[in-house]
């Protein structure tokens, strides 16, 4: 009886240390390890011309600051007067990221990110937030830029007060990079 106790513990240990090992080689920038703050995502992407056609282009991405509650909330009035209050429950992100087009096979198209097209917020259970309340920002993160640019804005979302949001960036169908927030 005793070693089958002994046994179960090591099982157990065994199992554990197999989850973290699998934690730990999952993809980074994957919603199980998302980007950290103040480190860099270089993504694979595309720029298009107006006739739809790809170049491939490849950018770097982080997360600067996060900023939550009532110093974001203060901070979004003060961006813009008419920004509307958190509802019950909820509370601002108000997200300091930076964008620079590191490549691009054209220099003759610029490549656009919009902060409100292309990110969405992720709560801690799976949810993706709706974002259908938003909050101008200054300055913006949306823009059109072309290789060798760099630019900094804010990207502002809702999310549950205190919860453990990730932030989504969507540049293709299906692929997607996740940022953590704390």
């Amino acid at each position: 009886m005793y070693q089958t106790k002994a046994k179960q513990r090591k099982m157990a240990r065994s199992k554990v240390q197999s989850l973290k090992r699998k934690k730990e080689e999952a993809k980074v920038g994957s919603r199980s390890n998302p980007i950290k703050i103040n480190e860099m995502a270089a993504i694979e992407t595309v720029t298009y011309d107006d006739s739809s056609n790809e170049y491939k282009t490849k950018i770097e991405l982080s997360v600067e600051e996060v900023i939550r509650g009532q110093d974001a909330q203060q901070k979004l009035k003060e961006m813009n007067e008419f920004n509307e209050e958190a509802p019950e429950g909820y509370e601002w992100v108000l997200v300091k990221s930076k964008i620079k087009v590191a490549d691009s096979e054209t220099e003759d198209h610029p490549f656009t990110i919009d902060g409100i097209m292309n990110f969405k917020f992720v709560s801690e259970s799976g949810d993706v937030y709706s974002g259908d309340t938003v909050a101008t920002t200054e300055p913006d993160f949306s823009f059109e830029m072309y290789k060798g640019n760099e630019k900094e804005g804010y990207i502002a979302g809702l999310v549950k007060t205190g919860e453990d949001a990730k932030m989504e960036y969507d540049f293709w169908v299906g692929n997607t990079v996740f940022f953590d927030l704390k």
